[in-house]
């Protein structure tokens, strides 16, 4: 791998599920931290350690590769969910030199109660929410009522906390969603507090550590969910409560923009998971064949991805707005079993030619792929180590994407293990 001098972020370009996590856990052993600064574990990366299928939500994936592992404010957790993975570590035998920004929101349990309950009100109307309250948990911090890390530090006022806002909260569940709430304050604090003892070793100042580090270490960041899902420029209301471009690192990190290394990680074909408009959905037999070959099965609620072709106005507009040094594509080998693979080059929105995701949301329901047909190349990737050594055709349709977006694709993942990634530049 190279060696980075500026900090790397590595974005996904498409809807979620691109393999930044196997990206992230490729390149960690090159850098000396590895932090999370956006999302919560309604973002799953899921990596191979010791030959096992591992589902990280809340741990960077450079947990394996005994980095520093830094969560940056612009996160939230759930704690139950932390729990869980640390368990595993210690099960492993993995020593973890973690530091959790004292600013991080904590996802609570009427978070997740309420999600539920706002998605079965919202019926047919529903956006596909995980149901794990990561967007109540947004909301609260917003409105300035969140519960922090910080406060699992003094008891008292974790109590305190607690008992002013969970009324507020069942008072919702109850009379508005007509939700039975079992959940007591007693019952919450006790919990957190449990979760104090084991999660106060970790917790700190990130920014003061990341500001303190720059020019010293060499730092990697990896975003959770990806450009379309972004709450602002995303495809709204399909979206998750917060940001997801490259330029978010630097709210969350509190620090000034410095110069970045920007990996935009794109599946080679295209997958999302829940509601929202699909331009080159395949809902047919090719769909199948992705799902299947893919195992496109969503890391945080196991529903099955809704695949299609690749879509490269989707990959411009993420481009503009991150400004990608690179690219990695992967999942090449899945379209191995494919004689022709269509690619979207633009969208006919009635007279209109798009050649990128458009500003307004409701345009983009109307939008109709126009492809361009690549020949595919029918031979296995498997054990291929060099990018030169790839069939023609597989490298034919790596040249038209860097062509068509103007980016090197610099990492080709051709499997699910770590070492199934070639280096092209």
């Amino acid at each position: 791998m190279a060696n980075f001098l500026k900090p790397t972020v590595i974005i996904g370009a498409q809807w979620g599920d691109e393999g930044k996590g196997k990206l992230v856990d490729a390149m960690a052993g090159d850098f000396d931290m590895v932090g999370r600064f956006n999302g919560g574990n309604n973002a799953g990366h899921t990596i191979i350690y010791q030959g096992e299928r591992v589902k990280l939500h809340t741990l960077p994936s450079g947990v394996f590769q005994k980095k520093k592992l830094i969560i940056a404010q612009g996160a939230v957790f759930d704690p139950e969910v932390l729990l869980t993975e640390l368990e595993f570590c210690r099960e492993h035998k993995v020593k973890l030199d973690l530091l959790i920004d004292y600013r991080v929101n904590l996802v609570m349990p009427y978070h997740k109660l309420l999600d539920g309950a706002n998605e079965a009100w919202k019926g047919k109307k529903a956006t596909g929410s995980v149901k794990v309250g990561i967007g109540y948990c947004f909301e609260d911090r917003n409105n300035r009522s969140g519960i922090r890390c910080e406060d699992l530090l003094y008891p008292k006022i974790l109590k305190e906390k607690i008992a002013t806002l969970f009324p507020l909260k069942k008072a919702i569940l109850e009379k508005v969603y007509g939700t039975k709430v079992h959940l007591t304050a007693e019952k919450i604090y006790e919990r957190l507090i449990f979760f104090s003892k084991l999660l106060k070793p970790f917790i700190g100042d990130v920014s003061t550590y990341i500001n303190s580090s720059l020019g010293k270490k060499k730092m990697l960041f990896e975003g959770a969910m990806a450009v379309m899902l972004d709450g602002q420029f995303g495809t709204y209301p399909y979206t998750v409560a917060n940001n997801t471009i490259a330029s978010s690192l630097f709210t969350s990190l509190g620090t000034w923009e410095f110069p970045l290394n920007v990996i935009g990680v794109v599946k080679a074909y295209t997958t999302r998971v829940g509601g929202g408009p699909f331009p080159t959905e395949q809902a047919n037999k090719n769909g199948e064949i992705l799902q299947k070959i893919g195992y496109e099965i969503a890391a945080t609620s196991g529903r099955i991805r809704r695949c299609g072709w690749l879509d490269l106005p989707v990959i411009r507009f993420a481009q503009r707005l991150n400004r990608f040094s690179s690219l990695a594509l992967t999942k090449l080998d899945v379209l191995s079993v494919f004689k022709e693979i269509p690619v979207a080059v633009a969208y006919k929105n009635g007279t209109k030619t798009l050649n990128e995701y458009p500003a307004i949301s409701h345009e983009f329901l109307n939008c109709k792929p126009v492809y361009k047909t690549l020949k595919g190349w029918r031979v296995p990737l498997t054990g291929i180590k060099k990018y030169i050594d790839l069939p023609k055709e597989a490298k034919n349709y790596v040249r038209f994407i860097e062509d068509e977006i103007g980016v090197p694709v610099n990492y080709i993942s051709i499997g699910p293990e770590r070492e199934a990634l070639l280096i092209k530049n």
